[in-house]
């Protein structure tokens, strides 16, 4: 059976995208939000109660499947160190027929990160000083990734499956911030995690581009544009008690970073 689902448009705040401090041994805080729109598609295997499904998304169903999508963020550095937080949530619900059969598909996700980085360095690009061209920053980051999934299908003249599942996931990553120009930024970042802990393995990898603009007569707001993909492998219990979450979420950004 195969259930077409999508998250669509949801405000996201990627945790290393949002990072706008650039000078280490500064002892002044630097905070930073980012309102993203992340246009994602949800794919994967489900199990729940024994019963298995396949989940897929056609983009053309974007926004009749999307109900709710909600994210805040704030992100911190101070001289090497800083803290990342973010939380997404996202209902979702839509009438789909397989194979002649009607189903009611709805599901509550919430996921939550809370951790840190911490800078090892910032290098020059070019034979320049790093300030006056190219230069790229390295970060280490370690936290936690919090899931809930409230998650129901309803067959039509057949029956109904739900439950609820949460878990917390640790995870590690690392992030590269590089400031190509007075304008132009570009971020790579990956993170994974689970670690048996919880999911056996969940990681995140994205790429992100950034246009810095004056705001306020200052440099501290930028555009960005990029990709990013976000996956999860876990499972608990067996037989008719067994769930899995065997799933990706992929798909473009768009959003607006406001440091202070």
């Amino acid at each position: 059976m195969v259930v077409r689902m999508t998250i669509g448009l949801v405000l996201l705040f990627g945790p290393s995208t949002v990072w706008a401090g650039d000078a280490i041994g500064d002892t002044e805080w630097t905070y930073a939000v980012a309102p993203y729109a992340w246009f994602v598609s949800l794919e994967g295997d489900v199990t729940m109660k024994g019963r298995t499904s396949d989940i897929d998304m056609d983009f053309s169903d974007i926004w009749d499947e999307m109900n709710i999508g909600a994210m805040i963020a704030f992100e911190a550095g101070n001289d090497r160190w800083g803290i990342l937080s973010n939380v997404i949530y996202a209902n979702l619900g839509q009438d789909t027929n397989t194979k002649g059969i009607k189903i009611e598909p709805s599901m509550d996700l919430i996921v939550m990160s809370l951790g840190g980085f911490y800078r090892f360095g910032n290098w020059a690009l070019t034979d320049g000083p790093a300030r006056g061209g190219p230069s790229v920053s390295i970060d280490g980051t370690a936290g936690g990734r919090y899931t809930y999934l409230d998650l129901e299908l309803d067959f039509k003249g057949f029956s109904k499956v739900s439950g609820d599942q949460d878990w917390l996931d640790p995870v590690v990553g690392l992030r590269a911030l590089f400031d190509l120009s007075e304008r132009w930024t570009l971020s790579l970042e990956g993170s994974i995690g689970g670690f048996g802990v919880a999911s056996d393995v969940t990681w995140h990898a994205g790429g992100l581009v950034g246009f810095r603009f004056d705001l306020f007569g200052e440099k501290d707001a930028k555009f960005i544009g990029g990709y990013r993909a976000l996956s999860w492998d876990y499972e608990d219990g067996s037989g008719v008690n067994q769930f899995e979450w065997d799933v990706t979420l992929h798909g473009p950004i768009l959003g607006l970073v406001v440091a202070f």
